[in-house]
């Protein structure tokens, strides 16, 4: 008899109760008895009661220590998860009935590394999207259409959504975890994943069956796509593809050269010169990380500090025993293990 692969559905949140209750109130009927749920909290105040009065067989984790690194956050839900599939839901969806078929439909395929869900955002039309899904540009540009109903296909990518994104354990124990050093918005730290599975031999594919309702929460700083999202974004951009490619790549210098003249597509003087001064700033701030954050020759693919050693460890010992067996009460008293300057 055939085991049915054990999943694990990964929750990181930060100061946004009330998402976060939503959210796990959508999961409360749509996964199978034996689907275990993982919260990581970053909030400063500890929302254990909230969680439990869900579910008390929720794994709850108060990570305080981590506010402002969501990626970090991810990192310490994979020292807690017993699935031989991991999912990563963002606190702000509800996952539609279905969501975990499709998800577990996805991974019957062996060669299937990496699934990417879909994730609606409520747009009219965005079902339908008349570009390569999830793709990675010669110029450097990432395709999206991750809110597709493609057809009902399941269809190959480069890159995936972090709102709705699942890995085979043994991909994640290879790569040692996330990088978790894209900092701000953590944007980019979703493609990096996915190009580092693909880097391994790893195939991602888009699930559209895997699909849940993205509903946005208010960022806790500042506001969705404002100035600081915007730098972050061409900073985090950058040292994607410099760690991807190469800070030789000319993918990075075709896709800074875009940037630039993207500046005279702006209508208005005084538009364009706003558009001019992010893009220099951002720029000039993803030059200035790239000789910290990336070499010359791509980086590889596989963590190989403190904490993607610990986490290869922990993601190695076999499912649903060993390293990752719930500690008392499920309170963060691991004292944390924080990435080095060392890119990779």
């Amino acid at each position: 008899m055939v085991r049915t692969p054990g999943l694990s559905v990964c929750i990181v949140t930060y100061e946004r109760p009330d998402f976060l209750e939503r959210c796990l109130r959508s999961l409360q009927d749509s996964l199978s008895r034996d689907t275990e749920v993982v919260v990581v909290d970053a909030s400063a105040k500890d929302h254990r009661d909230l969680v439990h009065a869900i579910d008390p067989a929720i794994v709850y984790v108060h990570a305080a220590h981590l506010a402002g690194w969501m990626t970090r956050s991810r990192n310490e839900a994979l020292r807690w998860v017993r699935g031989d599939i991991v999912s990563f839901l963002d606190d702000d969806v509800v996952v539609r009935p279905g969501w975990e078929q499709g998800v577990r439909a996805a991974f019957r395929d062996a060669s299937v590394a990496a699934v990417s869900g879909r994730t609606c955002n409520g747009e009219p039309g965005e079902e339908l999207y008349h570009r390569p899904i999830g793709r990675v540009l010669p110029d450097g540009t990432l395709t999206d259409g991750f809110a597709s109903a493609s057809d009902g296909h399941v269809v190959d990518v480069d890159h995936g959504i972090g709102a709705n994104m699942s890995f085979r354990r043994s991909v994640l124990a290879a790569l040692g975890g996330f990088r978790d050093d894209y900092p701000g918005t953590a944007l980019r730290e979703d493609t990096d994943i996915f190009l580092r599975v693909r880097s391994i031999g790893g195939r991602a594919v888009f699930a559209p069956d895997a699909a849940v309702d993205h509903r946005p929460a208010p960022h806790v700083r500042g506001a969705r796509f404002d100035t600081r999202y915007k730098l972050y974004g061409r900073r985090n951009h950058m040292v994607l593809l410099a760690r991807a490619d190469g800070i030789r790549s000319p993918m990075l210098r075709r896709w800074m050269l875009r940037q630039l003249r993207s500046v005279a597509a702006v209508p208005g003087v005084p538009a364009k010169v706003r558009r001019l001064g992010v893009t220099v700033v951002g720029l000039a701030w993803g030059l200035a990380a790239l000789p910290r954050s990336a070499r010359w020759r791509p980086l590889p693919p596989e963590r190989d500090d403190a904490t993607g050693r610990e986490l290869r460890g922990l993601l190695a010992s076999p499912p649903g025993g060993g390293g990752t067996e719930p500690r008392s009460e499920g309170s963060a008293d691991r004292s944390p293990i924080l990435p080095s300057d060392n890119p990779g």
